[in-house]
């Protein structure tokens, strides 16, 4: 009995191993969201979101009126959403042991949003990427926020630095800085805080956000929504994409893979580390254990 408890162990082995691995893949949560808050993946319609829903790269999610959202991404990165806001999570890629293998590409494409940077956007700034209809930013090491109002986009940087290019060229702003793009073709210009209408970042800041540090992906609160499902005692789903939106998406940065439909995550505890485990590496784990039933067949009928 002595190789069927070796087979055992290893099998245990096995999935520790590559649990925490595909975990990765899926990039972020839902950590707070109030209201009317729905998401998208893929081709998938949108629906309501619960508590640590998944967020994956393809993922659009949407605030409707007198509502808001936390997202919380496996690196620490924090995106927080007011009302009426609409972002997508182009790409994002995080593996703590490569550095030079990480990325974040998001695109805002309304509302009002705050960033605070993880351990991405610390250790390699240029992995950063965030599109909006009016220009691209790029960080360094950052916390920040974008508005868009009145057909223009508000952006204040509340640490670390910014820079937003256009058609019209590229803008540095540091800590402290506010400034105004009024398009996608006029150069992006720091301005006085004064001068900014009345509440436009009042609403946002309102939101309260987690501290940016690494944590993996929890597993959905009961009773969440996967694959396109509804709840007929959840919020309203948010309205969908408009025309302008999807033209917006066609003219930010591209990239991403999109996931095809959102992951199901559940926990698993190795050494008091907890990680949030989908349903590629539920497959995986799966394919392990037919292969280590067919060796202990095989073995069996050898003795």
């Amino acid at each position: 009995m002595g190789w069927k408890q070796d087979i055992t162990k290893t099998i245990v082995l096995v999935w520790m191993a590559v649990a925490p691995v595909f975990a990765w893949a899926a990039g972020g949560y839902v950590y707070d969201a109030v209201g009317s808050v729905s998401v998208a993946i893929g081709k998938n319609p949108p629906r309501p979101v619960v508590k640590n829903d998944t967020v994956a790269s393809g993922t659009v999610i949407r605030t409707g009126d007198n509502s808001h959202a936390v997202l919380k991404f496996e690196d620490g990165q924090v995106v927080s959403m007011q009302a009426n806001s609409t972002f997508k999570v182009r790409e994002y890629r995080y593996e703590p042991r490569q550095v030079e293998e990480n990325s974040i590409v998001f695109s805002m494409f309304r509302g009002g949003m705050r960033f605070i940077s993880g351990q991405i956007g610390q250790r390699n700034p240029n992995a950063f990427r965030l599109a909006t209809p009016s220009a691209t930013i790029g960080i360094r090491g950052t916390e920040f926020l974008v508005v868009m109002a009145n057909d223009a986009t508000y952006s204040q940087v509340l640490s670390g630095s910014i820079s937003m290019t256009n058609a019209a060229g590229t803008t540095l702003l540091a800590a402290g800085q506010t400034a105004l793009t009024p398009s996608a073709f006029a150069l992006t210009t720091p301005v006085p805080a004064v001068t900014v209408p009345a509440g436009t970042f009042s609403q946002v800041v309102a939101i309260p956000v987690p501290a940016a540090i690494p944590a993996p992906v929890p597993p959905p609160a009961s009773g969440a929504l996967t694959g396109g499902t509804t709840s007929a005692a959840a919020e309203t789903v948010a309205p969908a994409v408009t025309a302008g939106e999807a033209a917006a998406t066609s003219t930010t940065v591209a990239g991403g893979a999109a996931a095809g439909g959102a992951a199901a995550s559940t926990a698993a505890a190795t050494g008091g580390v907890v990680a949030g485990i989908s349903a590629t590496t539920i497959g995986i784990g799966v394919g392990v254990a037919a292969v280590a039933v067919a060796v202990v067949n095989s073995s069996a009928t050898q003795h």
